[in-house]
This record gives structure tokens, C-alpha cells and sequence, in this order.
């Protein structure tokens, strides 16, 4: 069945407006993603680009047509832009502004000079699926690896269908002869519009669910991570730290924990301020991390108090990174406003033992903490029971 043309332009131009009203209005709400922008004003683009479809053959050719098809080459550079913009990537204005001049001089000639439609449907239709397919790789392989991608997945796919489509519509019009218009009424042509009413809703409601889910990860990430040092906050640390004593027991894996303190951390607020405390914190967090496996979990107990749980570790390794933390720390001063800021750390270690729960371990870890403490600070100490 051969639909009609103009009737699927215009649902076109109307779901190209829904959208471009609702990535604006998502935006307006989070207007750090500024790849919202990029979005709605390549859906903005692409319907002012396809309403002046519906005045082919009304208005001078020489006027509507190549301006027509810059807005839509316009949308799919924009939607180029937007993915990199999410992904924190620069934006390549030099190439698209270039990309955008070159599609739309060609469009012209094939106006100006000959009138060819089928010349015209060829040079779009390598601009639009060239476009998708890098947007369609960008989505795939780009983005954080902590963050859930499946919506970004999703969407790539639709981009790499539309770019396949653009593609096979591009030579089965080049295969059968010279058009009059681009909406005459044949079978390739409306599936064109029609794949493209699909491609356009597809990736629209992607790049919506890729916000969502970046919003909902972002939202994750506070309600779990300490916001000054980047380790994990207390119920964070505490909620993993169960799930792992879980599967080490049922493993019989060893399981070791460390209790942390910066020593004589208060005497550095006092003397030089909390913005220097603050520092430490950050300085300290990183120099534990740098040391640290990805199975191994690191979280802000309290204060400067902080927690470290070691998967698969027994006593003898756990005392070894011990002290190879407590010498980083100690040889690593933090410089602040012209002056080095000694540190050092006491550190309490404890076996999570088969039948005890979190809260032994971490009593006794605290215990020998306090030892460490009492027996003169900079020092690693192992629970009795432990050692």
C-alpha cells in the first residue's frame, strides 16, 4: 500500500514538535545536560525543515529546497552534537559548520544548475546516514563505565537502523530512474517518511530515557557516595560490606577488615582551617584508593575515621597493605597555602570470622584501633583474636 506523502510529512513535522517541546521543557529542568539543548534545537530544526516540504512546488524551488534540506542535514549534526555533549565530549563546530556547507551546496547546484531529484535524495541521504552511524557508534562505545547505558544501547540501535534504511532507500531510488519530486507517490518514497516518523519518535524517546537514567544514576551516586573524598558515605559502605560477609561465608573465603584514622586530625582544622582539613580528607582518599583493588570496598566512616574491607585477604596481606598505606600517607604532606602539612594514619585490623556479624568485626577492628592510638599513633595494629 502506498500511503500518502504529504499526510506522513505532516505527522512528521507534529511529532518533531512534541519532542522538540519536550526535550526543552527537560532541559529547562536540568540545565546542566546541555546535550537537552543540542536536542530539542535539532528537533526545532528538522520540523521547520519538513514543514517546508509540504510547500514543494508552491514556492521557487531555488529558495525552499536547499534551505529545506540544510535544516534537516542541521538536525542530525545537532543530534551528533548532543550525543558528544552527554558523553563530555568536545563539539566538533568546524567539521559540522564544514558538513553542513558542503550538503548544502550540493543540494543547491542540483536545483540551480539541473534540476535532479534523484541527485539530491543521493547527497542527503550520505550526509543523514553518515551521521547517524557516528552518532550510533558514539552511543555504543562512549559514557561512563559506572553508569547503566542500556538506554544509550537502545537508541545507537535505532541510529544504526535509520543509517542501514537511509542507505538501502538511497540506492533503490538511484535504481529506479529520475523523480519529479520527493513526495511523489511511490513505494520507496513512503516508506521513507514512514521509516523516518519511526526513527525520529525512536531516538527521540532515547535521548529522554538516557537523561532519565543518567539523572536516576546521578541520584544513586549521592545517596552513596561521600561528596568530599569520593569514597563510599557510612550506609553505603555498611550495605556492601553485609553482602560481602554474606558470600564470604558462604564461600569460606577470608574476609579482613581496617578501621582508619588521619591522627591528630583536629589540631590541622584548628591550626589551619577546614578548608585544609578538607584537603587532607580529599588527599588521603586518594592516596588509600591508589593502593586499592576493584573488589576491595572504601568508605567514610565517620569524620576522619574510614573503613576498608578486603575481599579474598587474610591477616598476613592485610597487615602488608596496612603498612604500605600507613608509609604512603606519612611521605605524602599536603601542600596548603605555602605550607606541607604532615599526616599520618593509625590503623585497627580484624578478621570477619565465620559466625560473627559486621558489627564484631568492626568492634574489634576498633579496638585495635584504639591500641594503635594509645601506643603512640602512625601505627597498624591486628585484633588480638585476630592475630
Amino acid at each position: 500500500m502506498i500511503l500518502d506523502t504529504r499526510t506522513l510529512v505532516i505527522v512528521l513535522v507534529g511529532i518533531g514538535v512534541l519532542l522538540s517541546i519536550a526535550a526543552f521543557l527537560t532541559w529547562r529542568a536540568h540545565r546542566h545536560i546541555t546535550a537537552l539543548v543540542y536536542w530539542a534545537g535539532g528537533a526545532l530544526l528538522g520540523t521547520v525543515g519538513m514543514a517546508m516540504v509540504t510547500v514543494y512546488g508552491v514556492w521557487p524551488p531555488a529558495a525552499v529546497v536547499p534551505l529545506s534540506n540544510a535544516l534537516v542535514a542541521a538536525t542530525y549534526i545537532l543530534n551528533w552534537f548532543g550525543v558528544r555533549s552527554f558523553a563530555g565530549r568536545s563539539i566538533p563546530w568546524r567539521f559540522g559548520m564544514a558538513l553542513l556547507a558542503v550538503l548544502t551546496a550540493g543540494i543547491a547546484w542540483f536545483v540551480v544548475a539541473t534540476n535532479d531529484v534523484t541527485a539530491r535524495i543521493l547527497i542527503m541521504s550520505a550526509g543523514i546516514a553518515g551521521l547517524s552511524l557516528l552518532a550510533a557508534l558514539e552511543l555504543w562505545w562512549t559514557g561512563p563505565a559506572d553508569r547503566p547505558r542500556r538506554a544509550q544501547r537502545v537508541t545507537a540501535l535505532v541510529f544504526l537502523a535509520h543509517a542501514l534504511f537511509v542507505a538501502g532507500r538511497a540506492v533503490l531510488t538511484a535504481w529506479g530512474g529520475p523523480l519529479d519530486s520527493i513526495l511523489t507517490p511511490n513505494l520507496v518514497q513512503s516508506a521513507g517518511f514512514l521509516e523516518a516518523i519511526f526513527a525520529v519518535t525512536g531516538w527521540g524517546f532515547g535521548f529522554l530515557a538516557m537523561t532519565s537514567e543518567k539523572l536516576q544514576a546521578d541520584l544513586d551516586r549521592i545517596g552513596t557516595i561521600d561528596p568530599l573524598t569520593g569514597a563510599y558515605n557510612r550506609r553505603a559502605f555498611l550495605k556492601h560490606a553485609e553482602r560481602e560477609l554474606l558470600r564470604a561465608q558462604r564461600n569460606g573465603a577470608p574476609l579482613t577488615l581496617l578501621l582508619l584514622d588521619l591522627d591528630r586530625f583536629k589540631r590541622v582544622n584548628d591550626t589551619f582551617g577546614h578548608l585544609a582539613g578538607d584537603a587532607l580528607l580529599r588527599l588521603f582518599s586518594e592516596t588509600v584508593t591508589a593502593r586499592l583493588r576493584r573488589t576491595d570496598l572504601f568508605g567514610r566512616y565517620g569524620g576522619e575515621e574510614f573503613c576498608l574491607l578486603l575481599p579474598d585477604t587474610d591477616r598476613t596481606w592485610a597487615v602488608t597493605l596496612a603498612e604500605a598505606l600507613r608509609r604512603d600517607v606519612a611521605a605524602r604532606p599536603l601542600p596548603f597555602q605555602g605550607h606541607e602539612i604532615a599526616a599520618s594514619v593509625s590503623i585497627g585490623i580484624a578478621a570477619c570470622r565465620s559466625g560473627e556479624d559486621l558489627d564484631a568485626a568492626l568492634a574489634a577492628a576498633d579496638l585495635a584501633l584504639y591500641r594503635a592510638k594509645r601506643n603512640g599513633r602512625n601505627q597498624v595494629m591486628v585484633d588480638e583474636a585476630t592475630a
